[in-house]
């Protein structure tokens, strides 16, 4: 007769962490009489939002039954747009983040630290970051880390610089990612000689035999994967490059006996984002691709509190935002293949995360997919049925619009109704800069600096102001902005 129990069955999404909707849903049948008191005005969200996505629930047949409304004032429909891939999504998000930051209407103005940008795994970031950075955009991963910077992508991003360069760097984080049973006083060893015999780790390894047995049989079985690596990877593509390193490197097969699911997905990520590199920069080779993931890691030194947030869906929940974008919402990404396999029980929980993700938005709510063949799910993309679930009172389709009926024949059309901010223009591929030595260019991190030198591989050296001195930079890179002037 003392108990009193709060809970929402529409945002149970952590059955994964041992939630059960069965709780609240029998509470009543199990500790009868009890009185039940539905609060049904919501304060946040805009009635658009709100009935948007009271819409879209309803589709859930387990669910405790209830209208929520709000007195707040009408103030824009829930916004969709499908663009023809990853990139292009993510350019558009990034583009409105800074025409919201940057409007002089009072209305339409928000700072970036009142938006969100959420997703439902963590691999999805990848594109959008790329996007926040071109966009010269302060953001954070809210709880999680930088795509670049995850643990599994930096080890192949290593293995990467085996190939080209061979560095101690390199060769310290890959030589036992998997487990070779190579420690620290192997390296140790190993780093001594190389620095009295004035040569890299790696060179030292190949010129001389230091340790006898298993130990120079595993430091063997490395020098001949690596070398073996150099002399292919000439004759690859950079797809083929890096579905070699993940699988022959034991990568891979090391995440799948631990079933570390996200962090395989985010291999498949990188292998998708070199990918995308190739289709812009055809000609391009493996080092010039690892110089342009250095430029990004470079970038997005987050100073003060004005900042846009980046989370999964599961991270925001309990969290609100004036403006909130939900990107990657299509059929196997969100809801996420596994629950789908998973019937009814796996769908209904998939809608409940999208039920959270969009009432996390106060004013303002930007729904996102993207056509094109998904890594991930090794098949082509086809829009999320949480997007379709809204009723279409709520909710304005804008910009480019696919057919989905038959994904293998997806016909591209234009509507009318084209957003404001002239993104097709944008969207362009940008030609090849035609910079020379001697000219004057500008580089959004390294600032101003002066062409000293272009190879015959087409990466140029450019001297930089101090402290950042030379640096080698694909001299077709959309980052370099040429000021004209020769020194």
């Amino acid at each position: 007769n003392e108990v009193y129990v709060v809970g929402d069955p529409d945002q149970t999404i952590y059955t994964w962490r041992g939630a059960d909707v069965n709780i609240i849903m029998d509470f009543e049948k199990e500790f009868a009489p009890t009185q039940t008191i539905v609060l049904n005005e919501n304060y946040r969200s805009t009635p658009d939002i709100l009935n948007g996505a009271n819409s879209m629930i309803k589709h859930n047949k387990y669910r405790v039954e209830k209208d929520l409304y709000t007195k707040r004032e009408p103030l824009q429909k829930i916004t969709h747009s499908t663009f023809p891939g990853e990139e292009y999504e993510a350019r558009w998000v990034a583009e409105k983040c800074k025409q919201l930051k940057t409007s002089i209407d009072p209305v339409e103005h928000t700072d970036y630290i009142d938006m969100a940008i959420l997703y439902r795994s963590n691999y999805l970031s990848r594109s959008i970051e790329k996007g926040l950075l071109d966009h010269h955009i302060p953001y954070i991963i809210y709880g999680g880390t930088r795509f670049f910077d995850r643990e599994e992508v930096k080890d192949m991003l290593s293995y990467l610089r085996m190939i080209t360069h061979s560095d101690d760097l390199a060769l310290v984080r890959t030589i036992n990612k998997p487990r070779r049973g190579i420690g620290d006083k192997t390296l140790d060893t190993l780093r001594g000689a190389s620095k009295q015999n004035q040569r890299t780790i790696y060179e030292e390894m190949k010129a001389e035999k230091h340790f006898s047995g298993k130990m120079q049989i595993n430091l063997d079985k490395y020098c001949l994967m690596i070398e073996k690596w150099k002399a292919k990877a000439e004759q690859m593509t950079l797809f083929q490059i890096l579905d070699m390193v993940a699988s022959e490197s034991g990568l891979r097969a090391a995440l799948e006996e631990a079933h570390e699911i996200d962090r395989l997905e985010n291999i498949k990520e990188l292998i998708n984002d070199v990918e995308t590199f190739s289709e812009h920069y055809p000609d391009s080779k493996l080092d010039e691709y690892l110089q342009m993931v250095s430029l990004y890691g470079d970038r997005n030194e987050v100073s003060g509190g004005d900042f846009v947030q980046l989370m999964t869906v599961h991270a925001a929940k309990g969290l609100e935002f004036d403006t909130v974008f939900v990107v990657g919402l299509s059929d196997g990404v969100f809801p996420n293949e596994r629950a789908m396999s998973d019937g009814i029980r796996g769908i209904e929980e998939e809608r409940r995360l999208a039920y959270v993700a969009y009432t996390r938005a106060r004013n303002k709510l930007y729904l996102t997919d993207s056509h094109g063949f998904s890594m991930i799910l090794g098949k082509p993309r086809t829009r999320s049925r949480f997007v379709d679930e809204i009723d279409a009172d709520h909710i304005e389709h804008i910009g480019v619009n696919f057919e989905y009926d038959k994904p293998k024949e997806v016909k591209l059309k234009f509507t009318h109704k084209v957003y404001d901010t002239s993104l097709p223009d944008e969207m362009v591929k940008k030609p090849k800069i035609k910079i020379k030595k001697g000219d004057f260019i500008t580089h959004p991190q390294y600032g101003k600096g002066v062409v000293i030198k272009i190879g015959e591989d087409g990466i140029a050296d450019i001297a930089f102001d101090f402290p950042h001195g030379v640096k080698r930079i694909m001299a077709a890179h959309p980052s370099l902005v040429k000021e004209g002037g020769v020194a």
